[in-house]
């Protein structure tokens, strides 16, 4: 990625936050910084927390399309690994009421990996978004990787001002969030965030992002499909609570001279950089709590991006979600559209894994549901035993997306698609290692292709196995 500005030195703000880190343990009665030295690492101390977690997620996603040396239709391993994040997270308070710092990082690896295998022949296999990868297509080939994901400093003014600088994360107040894996992205750059009694402003910029399982920014171009530069992402985001019933979000944001590639793959090969173009993100969210068991929610999310949509792109849903004591019920209802109907990706910058938009309906049923022109419909059944175990039903389907035939732009060619997923869980109610959880999740997913079209049927199995800490 072509870096545009340079918001400050990465290298010499990590030594800074590693310094601030190590301060307690030179703290004592007898320092000779002198009393007032260890008062003030104590009141930095005061408020901190040192939290750590270690993730083991096993899967086994199939396809039936694409298979190496096989024909279209037949089923076939795509994803087959279990890998491990370590996750360690440290949050300072404040010294003097107003200056702190927050650090993360995360060790990850493969306990095994069979994964698709690179067909150049380098021994590298599909990337797995846990493990740490060399681009957005393959792995490393041995995936164990220390990342540092954040570390930051933050400023506070009173209890309604309050800002961090560094490498660190979204709060998701705007048009800016965070790519999801169990490890979130790493935007370098700022966010400054405003309390006016109900309402809160944020306005967040950075100039450098990469994903959670890449190390580097240089990552994403030997892809050659995601080889896109941009110059910085900006947001200015509101939330208020309008009554005790009623949230509100708005978001307003924008991406300076983003320039996607155009690829040879004959030559594998990235032939030019398409004319660079800012592209507009919008946001708007309601939430209306209907009584103490139900509510209803609406997301919009669109993007005005010229080389992409040719103009508007854009996701919009209604949530409806009801408790019933053990028993939970959930119903969304998500459209999609675009100006030239290419697939809609609620985030400022198309190409995957390149910085994450706000959009709060996601399904976990393998297909993003967003063709254009696609209307789709998704409902959960959920009951909470009450002793640690939970489970969940859902059904997806949706149709209403053209054919490519007809213009369509996108990864499948399908009328319609539905899916079944379902999950059970149980998570420790006691003890110090309380909130680890196992969580078994699968989809199948199927889909009516248009004539002539590459099949494009899934299913996915998962088994997670969760362990929070608090040293605290």
């Amino acid at each position: 990625m072509e870096n545009r500005s340079n918001l400050f030195k990465v290298s010499a703000l990590t030594a800074a936050m590693f310094g601030v880190v190590a301060m307690p343990v030179q703290a004592s009665t007898e320092s000779a910084a002198g009393d007032q030295y260890v008062e003030a690492i104590n009141e930095f101390m005061a408020d901190s927390a040192l939290n750590g977690t270690f993730i083991v997620d096993t899967r086994a996603r199939t396809r039936t399309s694409g298979k190496p040396g096989g024909k279209d239709g037949d089923t076939w391993s795509r994803l087959n690994y279990s890998s491990y994040n370590a996750i360690l997270d440290f949050t300072s308070g404040y010294h003097d009421g107003w200056l702190g710092a927050d650090i993360g990082g995360y060790y990850s690896g493969d306990l095994y990996n069979d994964s698709r295998v690179n067909p150049n022949g380098n021994g590298e296999y599909l990337c797995n978004e846990i493990s740490t990868c060399n681009n957005l297509d393959w792995g490393s080939g041995e995936g164990e990787q220390l990342k540092l994901y954040k570390a930051a400093l933050k400023f506070k003014a009173g209890e309604n001002f309050d800002a961090r600088f560094g490498m660190l994360q979204a709060n998701g107040n705007g048009t800016v969030g965070n790519v999801w894996s169990f490890v979130p992205g790493t935007y370098r750059g700022a966010e400054l965030n405003a309390n006016f009694g109900k309402v809160k402003a944020t306005y967040f910029i950075a100039d450098q992002y990469t994903a959670p399982w890449l190390l580097s920014e240089d990552d994403y171009a030997p892809a050659l499909w995601s080889d896109t530069s941009w110059g910085i992402t900006h947001s200015l985001g509101l939330q208020v609570d309008a009554t005790k019933d009623l949230f509100l979000q708005f978001g307003l944001g924008q991406t300076t001279d983003v320039s996607y590639a155009d690829v040879d793959w004959a030559n594998n090969v990235v032939s030019g950089k398409r004319e660079e173009v800012d592209t507009t993100g919008y946001k708007a969210y309601a939430r209306y709590n209907i009584n103490d068991t139900m509510t209803i929610a609406y997301d919009f999310y669109g993007v005005d991006d010229d080389d992409q949509y040719e103009g508007l792109g854009y996701t919009t849903g209604l949530s409806f979600n009801a408790n019933f004591g053990k028993v939970s019920w959930m119903s969304d209802v998500q459209y999609a559209s675009s100006e030239n109907d290419r697939d809609v990706n609620p985030r400022m910058i198309y190409t995957y894994g390149m910085t994450n938009g706000n959009y709060s309906l996601w399904w976990d049923a393998l297909s993003d549901w967003n063709k254009s022109g696609e209307l789709s419909w998704y409902n959960r059944v959920a009951y909470n035993q009450g002793n640690g175990w939970n489970y969940y039903l859902g059904f997806g389907y949706g149709t209403g997306g053209k054919s490519a035939a007809e213009g369509a732009k996108g990864d499948w060619d399908y009328e319609s698609e539905y899916a079944f997923n379902a999950t059970v869980a149980y998570s420790l109610q006691y003890g110090s290692l309380k909130g680890t959880t196992v969580r078994l999740h699968g989809t199948v997913l199927e889909r009516d292709e248009y004539t002539g079209a590459a099949s494009a049927d899934e299913t996915d199995l998962r088994l997670q196995v969760i362990i929070p800490y608090s040293f605290n």
